[in-house]
Order: C-alpha cells, then structure tokens, then sequence
C-alpha cells in the first residue's frame, strides 16, 4: 500500500480526512452483529497465536535437536 501524505490544519475543519467509511452502514450495524463479529476476532486472534505457538515449538526442537 503506498503512503499518501496529507497537511492538516486544525484551524479548518475541511482539512481533516473524512475517512473511509460508509457512516449509514456503521449506523445500522447491530448489536448482535457486532458481537459476532467481536467473536470471530477473537476466534480469529486464538487461531494465530496457536500457529506462532506450533512454529516456534517447532524452531525450539529444531535447534534442541541439533545441539545435540
């Protein structure tokens, strides 16, 4: 992604991004989606960390292995 630089002066409110989202979608999110979606983050979060956790158990018995 390339970086885009922009100038802002908080003196004119004009000057501020406006961001990238679609404020009547955000605004009909519901709660319950919104904890669904908090569910899949977590699940998502606990996934990776398993991962990292198998891949430097893996190193770890890797380098045990050839210390020997």
């Amino acid at each position: 992604m390339k970086t885009v630089r922009i100038k802002i002066d908080p003196t004119i409110p004009a000057s501020l991004a406006s961001g990238r989202i679609d404020p009547a979608r955000v605004d009909a999110t519901t709660e319950a989606e919104l904890a669904k979606q908090a569910a899949t983050d977590e699940a998502n979060a606990i996934q990776d960390a398993a991962r990292f956790a198998r891949r430097r158990c893996k190193r770890v018995t890797r380098q045990a292995d050839s210390a020997r």
